[in-house]
């Protein structure tokens, strides 16, 4: 097993043995330049980005469940099949490379596109949200992707758009807002 110089971590392009992944397990490394976590579930092998896109937490320290890999930081929820982001607080899919079995190897190869939004679903003709914090951002935002393309009213005190506090607040305790 090749390991990238740099971080000692292995490089899944150049093959990793299955007999080194277990079910229900990952392991972080490197493909193409980038951190994956390589994903075993029975019979299934996935390749994700490292990192959720909440908040960067460590996919590789967070848990299986079913075809799914929760954060261990805010415990958002990405599907190992296609990246996509299942549960709050996070919005954004990760990237997904396709992984190839060849005899007792596993190969990550190309990244994979992300998902499409799915096309309209019935449902009523207008919606109003009200709250325009954390909870509200998310709730616009799967309501989008389960492909509702009706107008959203999001109702708050605020007079900017909806964002995710808890996030500038930790910025900017650590110096880095």
């Amino acid at each position: 097993m090749a390991e990238t110089p740099a971080t000692n971590q292995p490089d899944f392009t150049n093959g990793f043995p299955i007999r080194d992944l277990r079910d229900g397990s990952m392991i972080s490394g490197r493909a193409h330049g980038e951190e994956v976590v390589l994903a075993r579930r029975g019979d299934g092998l996935f390749a994700i980005d490292a990192h959720c896109t909440h908040y960067g937490g460590p996919l590789a320290e967070g848990l299986i469940v079913g075809d799914t890999v929760r954060c261990p930081w805010h415990h958002a929820c990405f599907s190992l099949r296609n990246g996509e982001a299942l549960r709050a607080p996070a919005l954004d899919p990760v990237p997904c490379w396709r992984v190839e079995r060849l005899g007792d190897m596993i190969f990550v190869r190309e990244k994979i596109t992300s998902p499409t939004p799915k096309n309209r679903t019935e449902g009523p003709s207008s919606v109003v949200i009200v709250g325009g914090g954390a909870a509200g951002l998310a709730a616009a935002d799967m309501l989008r992707r389960e492909g509702y393309d009706g107008p959203l009213t999001i109702v708050s005190a605020e007079t900017f758009p909806p964002v995710d506090r808890p996030n500038l607040s930790n910025d900017y305790l650590a110096g880095t807002a």
